[in-house]
């Protein structure tokens, strides 16, 4: 039941925003697996609490999906899809995160808000090679942009959330 709701979810926020890229393919590219494997991560109460600690946020779903990227068995790669509100409105990311915790690149894959809010690619690749060790805050690790301040709050925000989940439900 839970999946079910988490996947109209999913479709009715991609049905209106402007999808901008395919999860599993953009998974696959990023760490150039064979194939993708999509695991619906639904957390316990326990597990939610540890995400809004580590991630140091307030965050009201139990509800992720998880892409594993793998060449053979070997798991090369993950992509961790997070739903955020940007101003009114949901944007729709995937965090691409090596096997060694660190973020290989983010990508919009659906946006709602104006086209004018998206953050650039540079901005976005300022992300690369960052963990969980990195404080991953506006104005510290993270350099706000013009236009946009809202979009890459909720973009930093979800960096954080994406690796706090990462560590808890590593497969």
């Amino acid at each position: 039941m839970i999946k079910i709701a988490f996947l109209t979810s999913l479709f009715s926020v991609l049905l209106f925003a402007q999808v901008l890229g395919d999860p599993v393919a953009l998974t696959q590219r990023a760490f150039g697996s064979k194939s993708v494997d999509t695991q619906n991560i639904i957390l316990s109460e326990a597990q939610l609490q540890e995400l809004i600690k580590t991630s140091q946020q307030s965050i009201d779903s139990k509800l992720y999906r998880l892409y594993v990227a793998k060449n053979e068995a070997k798991v090369v790669g993950y992509g961790v899809l997070m739903n955020k509100k940007v101003r009114t409105k949901t944007a729709i990311v995937l965090y691409l995160i090596g096997t060694d915790s660190k973020i290989k690149s983010i990508e919009i894959v659906a946006f709602n808000e104006p086209m004018e809010y998206l953050p650039t690619k540079t901005w976005l690749d300022g992300f690369d090679n960052k963990s969980s060790a990195n404080t991953l805050k506006l104005n510290q690790d993270i350099p706000t942009t013009t236009g946009a301040t809202l979009s890459a709050r909720a973009i930093t925000d979800g960096a954080r959330a994406a690796l706090a989940l990462l560590e808890i439900v590593k497969p």
